[in-house]
């Protein structure tokens, strides 16, 4: 398996990480025999990912299950917590509209306001209503 080293550089959209070193094998040379070596390696406890791509570019990884399940966990508990803010702001924003008297704005005019999370939010419940 060769290895080309290659500088992780937040391109990757939602990445907001430091710039790492990485080692990226070309997918065309990935073999049976290294995913059986790494399968090895992570029943003994280690948790270096298999990286590889094209170009000298990652864009696939090969992770140890356990370290899947945390990264799931950490996403959707973000995820919640974006929610919940978003409902804690609409909360506060109906308060506010509700005691001066004029007409709010709408779900969709918020989202626009509160941006890209907000606006998903908005579309999944109006998809779920339909």
């Amino acid at each position: 398996m060769t290895h080309n080293d290659n500088v992780h550089d937040n391109s990757t959209p939602g990445a907001e990480l430091p710039k790492f070193p990485v080692n990226v094998v070309p997918a065309d040379q990935l073999r049976r025999e290294d995913l059986g070596k790494m399968l090895k390696r992570y029943r003994r406890g280690e948790i270096t990912p298999l990286i590889f791509g094209d170009d000298n570019k990652p864009e696939a990884a090969i992770i140890p299950f356990a370290a899947l399940v945390r990264l799931m966990k950490y996403d959707h508990a973000a995820h919640v917590r974006q929610e919940a803010a978003f409902q804690a702001e609409l909360s506060r924003r109906v308060q506010e509209s509700d005691a001066s008297g004029e007409p709010g704005m709408t779900l969709e005019e918020l989202g626009e306001e509160l941006g890209g999370p907000a606006q998903s939010m908005i579309r999944r419940v109006r998809d779920d209503d339909e």
